[in-house]
């Protein structure tokens, strides 16, 4: 909000510019209460002003829905002025809330008006200065958008400078001189100025008239049209040099119903207006040849004069096409992806799928080929017909990268192929002049096809075919575009649903070769390695070749046993046998018998006794992992240290510490994973197989609790279990 300038509202040359546009304003051919009231409409405001700031006051011009008795008096002090903002600004004035600037808080027209926000634009006389301004004022808060503004500025434009320093009584004679308008004026008598003042003011209007984005129709009491600006004859496509009537008669032939069938004379918007009906936010639909079909929103109102006499009517459309298409896109990617998340297979989805694109877009064929990666080959997933289209017999059952149509361009360039007109494609190919002399034959004359991906691979093609002309290849394109990442997400989470299945299969196929192709033959090998250990007439080296067997047998059967417990935990195939069991009693075994060496120190903190429901093998099973890997990595003369703890009511919190090598930063996130070593425990001696640590978390988890490493912890390794009680 700019600051009151006095030297600027207080100027001299300022002040002789405001008496200057005081004498021509009023003669000016163009109506200025007409203005602020245009203004007030276009902006949606309740009051419009269009002012001359004086030193002390300020007079209204033009005024729209200002209160008494300022309305009457059409003038006012200063410091009911917010134009005298935008004057001593020079500049485009916007204010979204006067509640919040302290300067406006107590501003009369806020306290006795209720005016909200504001936004105002400067008028200027032909040597730049500021006389006054055109505003319009809201009793509610509000942005003001850049469309806003730039309305203000067309009318501030359409009022043009005001003649500095002559008493000029129109400007539509603006190329002569002050004396010579004067003179002329005076010689053709008042009736020639009266036709120059309404010849501008028509002037201006039709100007206005073709600066809006809506269509305008108006027709006087014989119902003959009298405006048909710009925008109206665009939506109609008419040429220059129509007549208004043929337009508008050959226009409106066109409009439909939203169902398709045509509108009746009786049934137009502006027909009911003339009969004095006011009609608001009509919806039909605009039919042209060779183009596709709009959407239109119609108001239509009687116009009558001072005396209740109907002059005739006026009705403005909007085209709602673009609105309306987005909001179709929105609902059929909302059914496709309610099509895919309900599907086990594109096969399964491709019938309700493409016929949702095919009829949102209201094309008459809809294909979906799938790309054999293995055999190069695109065969189809599905096909949508549009009721009484029979086209499929032109497609083949297998199609190649190579194939001219539509599917190998677009497998080939992983790109969307569009081709607007298939009559004018040309083409050396004898298969590609044949596919389009026959959709020729069948009335289509559009197609288009955009690729599937994931990453850079092309998983599908998707094809259209319309027999309708098309022009707007981005919004289709984006439409089609934004359908096939969803069917590529769909089709790569089928790929990635598959490669788990059969990664489930490998791994059950692993550990069945375990469990029966390895475990027996290693029970046999254990079982006779100790039996011939027990004979007492073996040799000392015999018998140490025998004991290396034996312990090396066990372990291979111990990594066996835990892989094997690892699977069945994770699978849920070991069930837990839940009962009240005093944690602090599992912990105090374990430590007792895990082997360890004599540097190394153990050290408990246990409270006298934790219950937990739990299963107390499996709980002891947790310990011991968790007790063994301290011990394992920890130097001779290190410590491990045992904490339980109840750290709330619900939960119960172990904590085993260690001095030992710790866990280098990069290892973390797969701590706790199947067959993962440190790189600093694999760069040892110390043997291990990665599966302790993933074996304590699935148990941890089947006990409804968390195991977790604390990075902060840099002496060695600290890893906490919680577990609910």
């Amino acid at each position: 909000m700019p600051e009151l300038d006095p030297a600027v509202l207080n100027s001299p040359q300022r002040l002789r510019a405001v008496a200057s546009a005081r004498r021509e304003l009023p003669v000016m051919p163009v109506p200025l209460d007409g203005v602020a009231r245009m203004t007030a409409r276009m902006l949606d405001t309740p009051m419009a002003v269009v002012t001359l700031v004086w030193a002390g006051e300020e007079e209204f011009l033009g005024l729209y829905g200002l209160p008494e008795p300022f309305a009457s008096a059409r003038r006012g002090g200063q410091e009911f002025s917010v134009c005298a903002f935008v004057v001593s600004a020079d500049d485009v004035v916007a204010v979204s809330d006067t509640l919040i600037d302290e300067r406006l808080r107590e501003h009369p027209t806020v306290q006795q008006w209720g005016v909200r926000s504001f936004a105002g634009i400067p008028v200027h006389d032909t040597d730049g200065e500021p006389v006054g301004a055109i505003t319009v004022l809201d009793t509610d808060r509000r942005a003001w958008t850049t469309r806003e503004r730039a309305l203000l500025t067309d009318v501030a434009d359409m009022l043009g400078p005001i003649p500095a320093g002559t008493r000029s009584v129109t400007v539509a004679m603006d190329m002569l001189s002050a004396d010579h308008q004067a003179a002329a004026l005076a010689r053709l008598g008042p009736a020639a100025g009266a036709v120059a003042q309404a010849e501008v003011q028509q002037a201006f209007i039709n100007a206005l008239l073709d600066s809006l984005q809506v269509g305008v129709v108006a027709c006087d009491r014989e119902r003959r049209p009298v405006v048909v600006n710009r925008m109206m004859r665009q939506l109609f496509g008419l040429p220059e040099g129509v007549s208004r009537e043929e337009g508008l008669a050959a226009g409106l032939a066109r409009v439909h119903h939203l169902d398709g069938t045509p509108i009746a004379a009786h049934e137009l918007v502006v027909t009911r207006a003339l009969n004095g009906e006011t009609v608001r936010d009509a919806e039909s639909m605009l039919r042209t040849p060779d183009a596709p079909d709009r959407y239109l929103l119609v108001n239509g109102q009687p116009l009558y004069d001072r005396d209740g006499n109907r002059l005739g009517a006026v009705s403005t459309v909007l085209d709602v096409t673009g609105r309306r298409r987005s909001e179709r896109f929105h609902d059929c990617q909302l059914r496709v992806a309610q099509i895919l998340n309900s599907s086990a297979t594109v096969e399964h989805a491709a019938p309700g799928l493409l016929r949702a694109v095919g009829e949102t877009l209201g094309w008459q064929y809809v294909s979906l080929w799938l790309i054999d990666d293995v055999a190069d080959v695109a065969y189809p997933a599905g096909h949508w017909e549009a009721p009484g289209v029979h086209i499929e017999d032109l497609m083949p059952e297998r199609l190649t990268r190579q194939d001219p149509g539509l599917v190998g361009p677009a497998w080939a360039t992983a790109r969307a192929i569009w081709i607007p007109d298939l009559a004018r494609t040309a083409s050396s190919d004898p298969r590609l002049r044949a596919f389009v002399a026959a959709a020729a034959q069948r009335d289509l004359r559009a197609a288009m096809a955009v690729p599937v991906c994931e990453s850079d691979t092309v998983l599908a093609v998707l094809t259209c075919l319309t027999a309708r002309g098309e022009h707007d290849e981005f919004l289709l394109t984006g439409l089609l575009t934004d359908i096939a990442e969803q069917i590529g997400r769909f089709l790569a989470r089928r790929r990635a649903a598959e490669l788990d299945l059969q990664l489930a299969r490998a791994k059950d196929d692993f550990l069945t070769l375990i469990g029966h192709e390895l475990r027996t033959p290693l029970t046999s090998v254990l079982a006779c390695s100790t039996m011939l250990a027990d004979d007492p007439h073996l040799d000392q080296d015999t018998r140490q070749m025998l004991g290396t067997v034996t312990r090396n047998t066990s372990a291979v059967q111990q990594i066996i046993d835990d892989l094997l417990d690892l699977a069945g935990v994770e699978s849920g195939h070991h069930v837990l046998r839940r009962r009240p069991t005093d944690l602090v009693a599992v912990i105090a075994a374990a430590v007792a018998e895990v082997p360890h060496r004599d540097t190394i120190r153990i050290h408990t903190d246990l409270p006298s006794s934790l219950v937990v429901t739990g299963d107390s093998d499996r709980l002891r099973q947790i310990v011991e992992h968790l007790l063994s890997n301290a011990v394992k990595y920890s130097p001779d003369g290190g410590d491990v240290r045992v904490t339980l703890s109840a750290s709330s009511s619900d939960v119960a919190e172990l904590t085993v510490t260690d001095t030992g090598i710790g866990i280098p930063e990069p290892d973390r996130a797969r701590l706790f994973t199947r067959f993962h070593r440190a790189a600093n425990a694999r760069h040892t001696d110390i043997t291990g197989t990665g599966l302790g640590l993933a074996l304590v978390r699935a148990l941890v988890e089947a006990h409804g609790g968390t195991v977790t490493h604390d990075p902060a912890y840099h002496l060695g390794t600290r890893i906490t279990v919680r577990l609910p009680r």
